[in-house]
């Protein structure tokens, strides 16, 4: 009996020294951060922008005309470094700044053309910021230009970005990719990129190239088309649409692609790599406007080889692009040198950059149809 007394006597007393918490800030004490963008100034001084969330006008988003509340405000502050302007910032703001809700992170394209790898420390050392946040490089404009923008469907700009980069069948860039991609042994980042629009807010631009090995600054930009083909040879695209134009009459034909692969195979031919890219695909048919039939076993190979030649002329000039005009590795080459030839990539590490744009690369692309759809010849 009088270890079990004991015993309650020692609870209690735990019960009452470890409850509570000294140091908890409520939530109407903090400034939730849901998007960030970085810019660089003309006398190069770092421009910070954060969209706030502001939560007396989330319960009234169904509310219009003058009653209707802002969800989010942006402020902005310059400084020497991210810290340096969030204390700026921190000053015209009566709640603390929380990091741990941010959803994305916005470049502009000045601040692109610096490098942004001297500024990214804060992300990673902070045990508060949020690495799944998605990253996008803003083409021709200013990330404070974007982070303003009034959205559509969503209560913040920040939740939008996000939401369509998995629309357009993109796996989410997020900001663990980019380092990721940062510290590979032969991979460069291909950031999403934007553009600011007067009346829609932002459009869809394709992708940046950012050079690790040149303190991450832009190298240039791959349109939208181009950054699909680049996805899919990094496993990073989940599904496209395949259009083109057919036979004599020159209609077009559909085909939704849902399961898409990709293989890069690295044969050596006295000590020198040569590259095997397969890219390979099976979908639906979803619009024929031309008079083959599927259901026909040689239009039905018409169609495919068509599709197959005119993706596969694309990734070849995709390539000659990254090899000639750009010189850089984007497909993750070098990584794959690494994988499957450790020894050998120890010798080619060192000038890779002058090696990869005379690598002989050889592309082939098989696209194949799963369903006909719910008719076969063209109504």
């Amino acid at each position: 009996m009088k270890k079990i007394m004991w015993i309650i006597v020692c609870l209690l007393f735990l019960t009452a020294t470890t409850t509570g918490c000294w140091n908890l800030r409520e939530p109407n004490q903090r400034a939730f951060i849901i998007g960030v963008g970085m810019d660089m100034t003309e006398d190069k001084e770092l421009e910070i922008s954060s969209e706030i969330a502001v939560p007396a006008g989330l319960g009234s988003s169904q509310v219009t005309g003058a009653g209707k509340k802002n969800t989010f405000t942006v402020v902005s502050a310059k400084g020497k470094d991210f810290m340096d302007a969030g204390q700026h910032m921190q000053a015209e703001l009566s709640r603390s700044l929380f990091y741990a809700h941010r959803q994305t992170i916005l470049i502009g394209q000045h601040m692109a053309e610096e490098g942004v790898d001297t500024y990214l420390d804060m992300v990673v050392r902070n045990p508060k910021s949020e690495i799944r946040s998605v990253v996008l490089v803003v083409k021709d404009g200013t990330a404070k230009e974007v982070i303003k923008a009034e959205p559509t469907f969503d209560p913040f700009i920040s939740t939008t970005l996000g939401s369509q980069q998995n629309a357009l069948g993109m796996k989410p860039y997020y900001f663990r990719m980019l380092l990721c991609d940062a510290f590979s042994e032969g991979t460069q980042p291909i950031v999403p990129a934007i553009k600011a629009d007067p009346d829609r807010g932002y459009v869809y631009t394709g992708s940046a190239i950012l050079n690790k090995d040149h303190g991450l600054k832009l190298v240039g930009f791959l349109d939208p088309e181009e950054s699909m083909y680049d996805n899919w040879m990094m496993g990073r695209q989940k599904n496209l649409t395949f259009t083109t134009l057919i036979g004599k009459e020159n209609k077009t034909i559909s085909l939704a692609v849902q399961s898409l692969k990709h293989r890069t195979h690295i044969k050596m031919v006295k000590n020198k790599p040569q590259i095997y890219i397969s890219l390979q695909g099976t979908g639906s048919i979803v619009e024929n406007n031309t008079s083959l039939d599927p259901s026909k076993e040689n239009d039905l190979k018409t169609i495919q080889t068509r599709l197959s030649q005119e993706a596969e002329e694309k990734v070849r000039k995709l390539v000659d692009k990254a090899q000639h005009q750009y010189k850089i590795d984007i497909f993750g080459i070098g990584e794959q040198v690494h994988r499957q030839h450790p020894e050998v990539w120890k010798t080619l590490k060192p000038h890779w950059h002058k090696t990869f744009p005379e690598l002989p690369i050889t592309v082939s692309v098989h696209l194949r149809y799963r369903d006909p759809g719910q008719t076969n010849s063209s109504l």
